[in-house]
């Protein structure tokens, strides 16, 4: 088990650095558990922007968590496309703009549809929606089981893990998937769920 920590003012206490370690944690171990740690000096790099994504991006995707991803499979989404060409090919004209229209609004409805279906959906963990970003991100590696099948083993962005280079690049994509599939049903422009980001880290502080 890998969490991140950090010594407080007084120095004389390390506690978890973001929601996330806190989390671990607290399914790892009981209060007032004595544990033994081995201590390492990180790279450089921002707590607060590790924070922005725990506590803000995050904090802000389960507030508006929706069990709707996933629910059209990846060869639904090339059939619309194909069907779009097909009516083109029949003397029915659309544009590019139109096209891509039309197979969103189809795979919209055909998403809410079956997510309707859903009875009680358990909510998402900081932990589950942290992977399901950094597989959507492409940040994993593909393991082969014994049984022959592929899985997307997610990667760390740990401090040991990342430089702040790669964690800007990292936050980019990151924010980039969670407006995609999330946000943007709830936010006219991406400037305002920015800011409703920096307001959650505000008031978690």
């Amino acid at each position: 088990m890998s969490v991140d920590m950090m010594m407080v003012c007084n120095g004389r206490a390390l506690v978890p650095a973001t929601e996330h370690d806190y989390a671990i944690m607290r399914q790892t171990y009981r209060i007032g558990q004595v544990i033994k740690t081995e201590t390492k000096r990180q790279a450089d790099r921002s707590l607060q922007h590790h924070r922005l994504y725990f506590g803000g991006l995050i904090g802000l995707v389960k507030d508006y968590w929706e069990p709707q991803t996933g629910l059209v499979h990846p060869a639904e989404v090339r059939t619309a496309a194909s069907f779009c060409h097909y009516l083109q090919s029949k003397g029915i004209a659309l544009s590019p703009e139109q096209s891509q229209a039309l197979q969103q609004d189809y795979l919209q409805r055909l998403t809410q549809k079956r997510a309707a279906k859903l009875i009680n959906p358990m909510p998402a963990s900081t932990a589950e929606i942290h992977r399901w970003i950094k597989i959507e991100c492409g940040y994993y590696d593909v393991v082969r089981l014994p049984d022959g099948t592929i899985e997307k083993k997610a990667k760390s962005i740990s401090f040991a893990k990342m430089t702040q280079a790669e964690f800007n690049e990292f936050y980019k994509a990151a924010f980039g998937v969670c407006w995609r599939f999330v946000l943007s049903r709830h936010f006219e422009c991406e400037s305002d769920a920015e800011n409703a980001i920096n307001r959650m880290l505000d008031m978690a502080a």
